[in-house]
């Protein structure tokens, strides 16, 4: 089911708990990988929405695109998330996961906790590289710290989306599937250790990008975690280096 609103949410899970149902919530369905028997629960969809600019802050629903906010700062000249152009996913996700460091931009977010709104402020975010303290959390509303400028910034935008168009494949993938070791790139190692093209079932390492895996027909979840398996042993022979999955499995549960 989708829910466009705090409230919505909130009345979506008290549904749950009272049917005892176990919950997943997810944004725009990037970087996820289901179980073949599918998720037995209630499966949430955020598109909570708002969007709301005062001074440099601008203040936006966990469900929102994060292209679209990418394009409405760049448009107001506000500067931070034009290196964010191109990404795939939802506000909330994106935060969560701290993909390409944009907890850096993030002054504080709302979360819901048993039924309840509260606040988290810049001094309880904690940031690393793919990772937030936010993670398991509910987000309903993040603020973020902007600064005016001069630069063309949508034409800034439109070239980085350009750039990562070209690079990497969109069509029937869930995303970088590993995280890049400290000091390493995940594709580099992937590729010289002979994975590009590697093929279990109907799932591929894409040939456009190593540390992207393809569904080329129809694959199933068991096909990319051996063919995940596969890659993972060929790295680690080769270079000693245990890849790390950056792709969620959801399980059954």
């Amino acid at each position: 089911m989708c829910v466009c609103s705090a409230e919505e949410l909130k009345k979506s899970l008290e549904f749950a708990h009272k049917k005892k149902l176990p919950v997943f919530i997810f944004g725009g369905g990037s970087n996820l990988l289901f179980s073949d028997a599918g998720f037995r629960g209630l499966v949430i969809k955020n598109e909570i929405s708002g969007m709301k600019f005062e001074k440099n802050l601008m203040q936006v629903g966990s469900g929102v695109p994060l292209a679209m906010i990418v394009m409405e700062c760049a448009r107001r000249n506000l500067k931070n998330l034009e290196n964010f152009a191109g990404i795939p996913g939802t506000v909330g996700g994106a935060v969560v996961g701290n993909a390409n460091g944009i907890g850096e931009a993030v002054s504080r977010v709302k979360i819901l906790e048993n039924g309840e709104v509260k606040i988290f402020k810049k001094k309880n975010l904690k940031f690393s590289y793919r990772y937030s303290n936010l993670r398991g959390k509910i987000l309903t509303k993040i603020e973020f710290n902007l600064k005016k400028t001069d630069e063309d910034l949508q034409r800034k935008v439109a070239e980085l989306a350009h750039e990562k168009f070209a690079k990497h494949p969109f069509e029937k993938t869930a995303g970088s599937w590993f995280k890049n070791p400290e000091g390493e790139q995940a594709w580099k190692l992937i590729d010289t250790a002979g994975c590009r093209g590697l093929k279990i079932g109907d799932a591929v390492v894409s040939e456009k990008h190593a540390n992207f895996f393809q569904n080329a027909g129809k694959a199933t979840a068991i096909d990319f975690l051996e063919l995940e398996k596969m890659v993972a042993e060929k790295v680690f022979a080769k270079f000693g280096i245990r890849l790390e999955r950056e792709v969620v499995a959801v399980p059954e549960n």
